[in-house]
């Protein structure tokens, strides 16, 4: 029997029913739940292995706008953990996936590292070099590590014109070793002070990224659940995007910063491994 528990309600959300269910779909993070380094946490394989086993869907959600689908499961599987490449999606996939339905055989204008610039083609939009750029329907940014004022006034004019404008992430910073570097976030707000025009952003916290994995796999946001560690970036994805939320203690959150989140998540555990022990039946109580 399922010991008693307090529920956390979001101070957004009313009536939030407590979280006593198992889900059909299961999306994970990464960094702070399924691995922090090159360490495994406790529970990662298990939960895995359970859904499974038990027949349900999982997706490994990435807000990275470097990595490929093909090196996240790299690394994953590195740690033994299971990865098909179809079970990942990061936010440069999701960005290509929602181009290639919302805008299909758009011409497009992409300031991304070339993976990201492969994923656009293959969804089946025209990439546009420089010098017809201008005139692209579509202008895409992540992080362009190749970047000359050239290319970001060709960007800044395709907007200008009518291009919708999407970007893979709004972090305007990027940890680089022992140092921070401009991330995407700081490309796209250059973009967006030239025209005055706002981009869809697909990645945490807003919830494209989680919509584009529902839509790839199907699901409805009542059968799916997003577990994340960022309680400023995957619990207002999850909640924007309609699904319940489940913060784990075992990465960059506190226990003090979720107390005084704006959106709280539906079930607080401390890791997957208390998290699938109460989900397997055996009674393991949230924080």
């Amino acid at each position: 029997m399922k010991t008693k528990r307090k529920a956390l309600h979001h101070k957004k959300r009313a009536n939030v029913t407590p979280l006593m269910k198992t889900y059909q779909n299961y999306f994970f993070d990464l960094d702070g739940v399924i691995y922090r380094g090159d360490e495994r946490l406790p529970g990662a394989r298990e939960f895995i292995e359970w859904i499974e086993a038990t027949g349900r869907t999982y997706l490994y959600l990435s807000n990275n706008s470097m990595s490929t689908p093909a090196q996240v499961a790299a690394r994953l599987q590195a740690l033994d953990m299971p990865a098909p490449l179809e079970r990942v999606v990061t936010a440069g996939s999701a960005a290509a996936a929602y181009l290639g339905h919302t805008h299909p055989g758009a011409s497009a204008y992409v300031l991304g590292l070339p993976p990201l610039a492969q994923m656009v083609a293959d969804a089946g939009l025209h990439l546009l070099g420089e010098e017809d750029g201008a005139r692209a329907q579509v202008v895409l940014v992540g992080l362009d590590r190749a970047l000359t004022y050239a290319r970001l006034s060709i960007a800044v004019q395709a907007v200008l014109n009518g291009a919708a404008f999407v970007t893979v992430n709004r972090d305007p910073l990027l940890p680089v070793e022992s140092k921070l570097e401009p991330g995407a976030g700081s490309i796209a707000a250059a973009i967006e002070a030239s025209t005055g025009h706002s981009p869809y952003v697909v990645g945490k916290p807003e919830p494209g990224i989680i919509l584009e994995a529902l839509r790839l796999i199907g699901a409805k946001p009542t059968e799916t659940v997003m577990i994340g560690d960022g309680v400023t970036l995957d619990i207002p994805a999850g909640h924007n995007a309609g699904l319940d939320t489940i913060l784990l203690l075992s990465g960059i959150t506190s226990r003090a910063q979720v107390a005084s989140a704006a959106i709280q998540p539906d079930a607080v555990y401390d890791d997957l491994a208390h998290l699938l022990a109460e989900t397997a039946g055996d009674g393991v109580t949230p924080h």
